[in-house]
Parts: structure tokens; C-alpha cells; sequence
């Protein structure tokens, strides 16, 4: 059951880092072609801290909460891809302010 349970960890956390990496390369185009600065490297931030959690939650704990470590890398990532993702939402569509 450890083993199911690690499986499915590192599946839904994966998919969770590509979407935020499509984040990434959606940025990173929109200020190729936009010209404005929408600091796309933060992106990946996230995506490496949900990585990073996903592995710690798979290989050390048995419960999805509990892991201090992990809990803060998911909180970290997940405020820092909001922050992020709003100011690129902002930018998208209402432009330079």
C-alpha cells in the first residue's frame, strides 16, 4: 500500500510541476513577443518545490500531512505561484501599469 500511495504522490504532484512549467513557458513567451518584463524564471520556483515535496512525501512519510518540510515546500510553492501567476494575469490583460 506504501508503494501505491508513493505512486500516486509523485503522479499528482508531477502533473501539478508541468502545469506550473506550461506557466513558465507561456511567461517566458509573452515577454518575447510583449516586450514587457513578466519575470517568468519565478516560475519555476514552484515547480522545483513541488518536485522537492512530492519526493520528501514519497519517500519518508505514510500520510499525506505531517511532513513539516514537505507541508512548507507545498505552502511556498503554491503562495509563490499564485503571486506570480496573478501578476501575469494582470499583465496579460490589463497591460503596463
Amino acid at each position: 500500500m506504501r508503494i501505491l500511495t508513493a505512486a500516486i504522490y509523485l503522479y499528482s504532484w508531477s502533473l501539478a510541476a508541468v502545469i506550473t512549467y506550461f506557466l513558465y513557458l507561456i511567461a517566458r513567451f509573452f515577454e518575447e513577443k510583449a516586450g514587457q518584463r513578466s519575470y517568468h524564471g519565478i516560475f519555476l520556483i514552484p515547480t522545483i518545490a513541488f518536485v522537492i515535496a512530492a519526493l520528501q512525501y514519497a519517500l519518508r512519510s505514510d500520510d499525506f500531512v505531517g511532513d513539516i518540510s514537505g507541508d512548507a515546500l507545498f505552502f511556498a510553492g503554491g503562495l509563490i505561484l499564485i503571486c506570480a501567476g496573478s501578476y501575469l494575469l494582470r499583465l496579460m490583460v490589463g497591460g503596463r501599469r
